[in-house]
């Protein structure tokens, strides 16, 4: 899993994919030359000929990384005009290629915070509809969770499915299909966050903020459910915040939002 959160690596000038596959690789370089912002909205991209020979591979493997970027909403094809990059409003952001090569980007701050405000915005409210929802079975499976997490070491691939498992049980209990989607689609870009945060947090610190958040839900008090849901978001944030930055640019870690009102602010949870 941690893998996944480092600076790619190349092979001929480019990205080197999960499989020994061109064309995918290709897609995936030119994929995060454009989420970085190397490719600007409104540029063009070189020509077919022109990448080809930067990356020595053929025009069909061009042809498809273009056609492949393209149905991602990157980059529109025009014929005898080229191939152009699209204002990443267009883009389909919540696929899990482009999440991962917005998160393979040198900076990677906007995307972190944009998607750390996505989950402020939908998990507390998730939790606290689960707390009247979730059925025996998804509360034993929250627990199993929650016992996995502060069984397996700290950072392990395990801990993060574990970690993965506690979120996506939480929509899912909410009885929203919707909600219970989200979780898959943003799984890929969960992962690495997970990865990276737990890097920073203590793991008794970090299973004990999951804990709250469970035995509120059990004890169906949606409320507190929620609160202590936006309090280990915002641990989080901090977290991966820390691991991608703090020691790279020196410069102080943004506080997540927080919500003014909150009860728990100044509370002391043992």
């Amino acid at each position: 899993m941690e893998e996944a959160a480092r600076q790619p690596e190349h092979w001929g000038g480019g990205v080197r994919g999960e499989k020994i596959n061109r064309t995918m690789t290709l897609a995936a370089e030119l994929g995060c030359k454009i989420t970085s912002g190397a490719l600007a909205a409104g540029s063009m991209l070189p020509t077919e000929a022109e990448i080809q020979h930067q990356y020595g591979v053929s025009r069909t493997v061009v042809r498809e990384a273009i056609r492949h970027i393209a149905a991602k909403g990157l980059v529109t094809v025009g014929p005898k005009v080229g191939t152009r990059v699209r204002d990443n409003n267009d883009w389909n952001i919540l696929d899990a290629e482009v999440m991962r090569w917005h998160l393979m980007a040198g900076d990677r701050r906007r995307f972190v915070e944009a998607l750390y405000e996505m989950r402020l915005i939908n998990e507390p409210e998730a939790a606290r509809l689960a707390a009247s929802r979730i059925t025996p079975e998804q509360s034993a499976r929250l627990s199993d969770a929650l016992a996995a997490m502060a069984e397996h070491p700290r950072g392990s691939e395990k801990l993060i499915i574990a970690d993965l498992d506690f979120h996506r049980i939480i929509l899912e209990a909410t009885g929203n299909p919707i909600l219970r989607s989200l979780g898959t689609m943003i799984e890929r870009s969960l992962s690495i966050s997970f990865s990276l945060s737990w890097r920073q947090n203590p793991q008794e610190e970090t299973v004990r903020q999951h804990a709250r958040v469970y035995d509120a839900i059990r004890r169906g008090d949606g409320e507190a459910a929620g609160l202590f849901m936006r309090r280990l978001i915002e641990s989080a944030f901090q977290d991966v915040i820390a691991s991608l930055y703090s020691q790279a640019d020196g410069g102080p870690v943004p506080e997540a939002p927080v919500d003014a009102s909150d009860p728990l602010k100044n509370m002391q949870v043992q």
